[in-house]
C-alpha cells in the first residue's frame, strides 16, 4: 500500500530540487522576504485529487512592490514576485516558470523606467542563482485575452469590504487561507506612500487540483486564487481578481470544465458578498 505515495514522492523529486534551490536563494537574500509556499500537487493529493508536481514560492521586495503600484495599483494582483517549479508534462521535464516585467507592462498598459525593470529582474535573478539557464523560463508576455481582470465596485469602505471578503472565503469548507499582503503598510516601511491596498491569497485544493490536472503551469498565477482590494484618493473601493479563463489563454491550456466552474464561483461569491 505504500508504493503509490513512494512513487508520487519520486515524481516530485526533480521539481522539489529546483524549488529547494529557489527557496534557499530567497531565504538568504536580505532584500527579499517569503510570503507563502504553496505545494499545489501535495495539497490536492491530501484531498484525493491527482495532478502533476506544481509548487510555487511567493516572495517580496517591498520597495519594488510599492514602486510598481505607484505606476498602477492594479499591478498588486500580480505581486509579490512568484516562481513556480512544475512538471511540464506527465513524467516529463521539471522546470521553473516566472513572469517578467515585460508581462506587467503588457497586461497593465504601462511603461516602467529602466531602473524599475532592472530591480524586478534583480529579484528574479537572485531567486534563480545557481539554476541552469535552460531550467527557468519567463512565461510569454503576450497571449492574454484582454487584460484578464475582473473588477467589482464595492459600496462599502475599505475595512468593511475586507471583512466581507474574508468572511465569505472562510465560510467555504473546501478553502484554505495562504496569506495576506498589506501593500500600503509594507510600502510605508519602505518609505513610499500608496493608497490602501491589500491582497488576499486563498484556494481550494480539491477544485484547484482538478483544474490543474492537465495544466500545472496555472499554479504560477491562476492558483492560488488572489483578490486585490484597492481604495483610491476619493475613497472609492474596488475589488480586482483574475479571469481564470483569460489566464488559461496566456498559458495555452484548455478552458476545462473545473476551471470554468471555479471562475463562475469566485465571481458570484464576491459579488454576492459585496451586495448582501
Amino acid at each position: 500500500m505504500a508504493a503509490a505515495p513512494a512513487r508520487a514522492e519520486q515524481n516530485h523529486a526533480p521539481s522539489d530540487a529546483l524549488f529547494g534551490q529557489v527557496l534557499a536563494n530567497v531565504t538568504a537574500a536580505q532584500s527579499l522576504d517569503i510570503i507563502a509556499e504553496i505545494d499545489h500537487s501535495r495539497l490536492a493529493a491530501d484531498v484525493g485529487e491527482e495532478m502533476p508536481p506544481s509548487r510555487v514560492l511567493i516572495f517580496s521586495d517591498p520597495a519594488l512592490d510599492a514602486a510598481l503600484m505607484v505606476v498602477d495599483p492594479r499591478i498588486g494582483l500580480d505581486l509579490p514576485l512568484r516562481i513556480l517549479a512544475y512538471e511540464t508534462s506527465p513524467g516529463g521535464e521539471s522546470k521553473l516558470l516566472f513572469s517578467d516585467a515585460a508581462y506587467l507592462e503588457h497586461r497593465y498598459g504601462a511603461t516602467f523606467p529602466q531602473e524599475l525593470r532592472d530591480r524586478y529582474k534583480a529579484g528574479i535573478d537572485t531567486a534563480l542563482a545557481g539554476i541552469a539557464p535552460g531550467d527557468a523560463t519567463a512565461l510569454a508576455a503576450e497571449g492574454l485575452d484582454g487584460d484578464g481582470l475582473i473588477t467589482l465596485d464595492s459600496p462599502h469602505g475599505f475595512d468593511e469590504t475586507l471583512r466581507r471578503l474574508r468572511e465569505v472565503v472562510s465560510a467555504q469548507d473546501d478553502t484554505v487561507w495562504f496569506g495576506e499582503v498589506d501593500f500600503d503598510e509594507r510600502a510605508r516601511a519602505a518609505g513610499v506612500a500608496i493608497e490602501p491596498a491589500q491582497l488576499l491569497l486563498y484556494g481550494g485544493p480539491g477544485p484547484g487540483g482538478r483544474a490543474m490536472a492537465n495544466a500545472p503551469s496555472l499554479g504560477l498565477d491562476a492558483f492560488c486564487q488572489k483578490v486585490l482590494v484597492l481604495q483610491d484618493k476619493e475613497g472609492k473601493v474596488r475589488v480586482i481578481m483574475n479571469d481564470l479563463l483569460a489566464l488559461a489563454e496566456r498559458h495555452e491550456v484548455g478552458k476545462s470544465l473545473p476551471l470554468r466552474v471555479i471562475n463562475r464561483r469566485i465571481q458570484k461569491t464576491f459579488a454576492d458578498a459585496l451586495e448582501n
